[in-house]
């Protein structure tokens, strides 16, 4: 084998520390090959997560009215309170999970994670109270936090040659997953009403929404049983040992490619885990960790504020939309976050990690910015065609305008959510030894969750407050969540500090 065809991977810092240089630049360095098939399974067990989680989104709104008794933007302060019952759970667990996953390994956390997932979204389905719905949430919520030892999996699989393909693959699985899961549930909800003559069963009269949740839970037990028998372990105490690869005349790679992997032994960084407190003793995960909380809070912010407003009726300042509608915009918010993120491995390398990743913050307070256009948009369409007072439960047709100021706001929080596919890389880049991936990935999370965990009955309240009170016309929530989303950059942009 020829130096100038040779490299490593994981290789330690203080390896040959007489070399000048590295024998091959590392900018220059050509992606080594992704195990697909192995890949392919972690990617398809997580898209069963969104599924779950979002095929209740255009029904929820519509659940909790009925459930708690409440009207129009007043159900802004059931839901959120429902949805931080999740959000709480799965802050309290994900930490947890991810130091199980890095002492007992991958596999099991990821089996037990959906396994539980079907049985509650199955669960959600047959709940008639309110307080069913809470607690429903908040165990719900506990087998979610599984999120982390996925992120570990995929890590794990990759290596800084490859992660910024692998990784917004990753998240494109995500937003398939934000496709799917709005489908299933307002093309599914209610089916004795929308297919009487098929559904003629008592059943689905007394459950309207239990065969949105039980598709989605069958979904969920074909992943915990891939997990069982088919993903393997990546954990580097607990995988299998693969033999070492010696020097050799010829290249092992194809001759177009300028390196040649070598697996090496793991270090000492890869077989130990850190303590939480050395972890958090490095400068540039605090700045991680903060910017992961800060992204978390304007995910959760706009996708309960969205769906909110898009559920509320128009004199409320909301678009008056139906289930179905609903759901079909959801769903086309996750198809326009895989184009985006089809594009975003060449965006990477173009622009650079921390550079897309402090547009993406940015693009934030554009949407927020952008949503009370699009309320002022449906107003004047439902003016033209003498529509404001029409009530709650009519159906209207949208209207192209309507569409096309819903689609900016759809796109512009696309833009701020490939955000999350960056913090993941962020996230690796910064850990020192892949046996603390897992804890490090599962403290990312804890603090996303932690503001996911404020973000819904904080936003949701503020909306409704702003709706039923008719402050600033209605849209006071939208200076919060501009001053937050400001926030939010100024805290993403103290990474390159530390890390220059």
């Amino acid at each position: 084998m020829t130096a100038r065809s040779r490299s490593y991977t994981n290789v330690p810092a203080t390896a040959d520390a007489d070399e000048p240089e590295p024998l091959v630049a590392k900018q220059h360095a050509k992606p080594n090959p992704l195990p697909v098939f192995q890949l392919a399974v972690i990617y398809a067990i997580k898209l069963t997560l969104p599924i779950t989680s979002t095929q209740s989104i255009p029904y929820f709104n519509l659940l909790i009215e009925k459930l708690a008794a409440s009207e129009g933007a007043e159900t802004g302060y059931y839901s959120g309170i429902a949805h931080t019952a999740f959000s709480i759970t799965s802050f309290i667990s994900m930490f947890a999970w991810g130091r199980i996953s890095d002492s007992k390994g991958r596999v099991l956390v990821i089996f037990l994670g959906t396994a539980g997932t079907a049985v509650f979204t199955l669960l959600f389905g047959l709940s008639t109270t309110f307080t069913g719905v809470l607690i429903n949430r908040l165990l719900g919520g506990f087998f979610h936090g599984i999120t982390g030892a996925i992120h570990s999996v995929v890590g794990e699989l990759s290596d800084e040659t490859n992660q910024s393909t692998a990784f917004p693959l990753y998240d494109i699985i995500s937003a398939l997953g934000f496709v799917i899961g709005p489908l299933i549930g307002g093309t599914f909800a209610d089916p004795a009403k929308e297919w009487p003559d098929v559904f003629t069963h008592p059943i689905w009269k007394t459950y309207p929404y239990l065969l949105p949740c039980l598709i989605s839970a069958v979904i969920s037990v074909v992943a915990a049983l891939l997990s069982a028998f088919v993903l393997e372990e990546t954990l580097p105490s607990k995988r299998k040992a693969k033999p070492f690869i010696l020097e050799e005349e010829e290249p092992l790679l194809p001759e177009a490619t300028t390196a040649t992997v070598i697996d090496v032994a793991p270090t000492m960084a890869d077989l130990e885990p850190l303590s939480i407190r050395e972890l958090l003793s490095i400068p540039v995960l605090r700045a991680v960790f903060a910017s992961s909380a800060v992204l978390g809070l304007a995910g959760s912010c706009y996708t309960n504020v969205f769906v909110l407003m898009a559920y509320t009726p128009l004199r409320q300042g909301g678009l008056a939309f139906s289930p179905a509608q609903i759901g079909r915009a959801i769903s086309s918010m996750g198809a326009v976050s895989i184009l985006l993120k089809l594009c975003m491995p060449r965006l990477l390398r173009r622009f650079g990690t921390l550079n897309m990743f402090d547009f993406c913050m940015v693009a934030w307070t554009a949407t927020f910015a952008a949503m009370p256009f699009a309320s002022f948009v449906a107003q004047r369409a439902a003016a033209t065609a003498t529509l404001l007072d029409v009530s709650k439960d009519s159906l209207r047709e949208v209207s192209t305008a309507e569409w096309s100021a819903v689609a900016l706001v759809l796109f512009l929080s696309r833009l701020g959510c490939l955000a999350f596919s960056i913090i993941m890389i962020l996230t690796r880049d910064h850990t020192p030894g892949s046996a603390s991936l897992g804890t490090a990935n599962g403290l990312a999370e804890l603090a996303q969750s932690l503001a996911t965990m404020v973000g819904p009955t904080v936003a949701s309240s503020l909306f409704a407050w702003s709706a039923t009170h008719h402050l600033l016309g209605g849209h006071l929530w939208v200076v919060f969540m501009l001053a937050q989303s400001g926030f939010g950059s100024w805290v993403a942009r103290r990474i390159r500090k530390y890390r220059d």
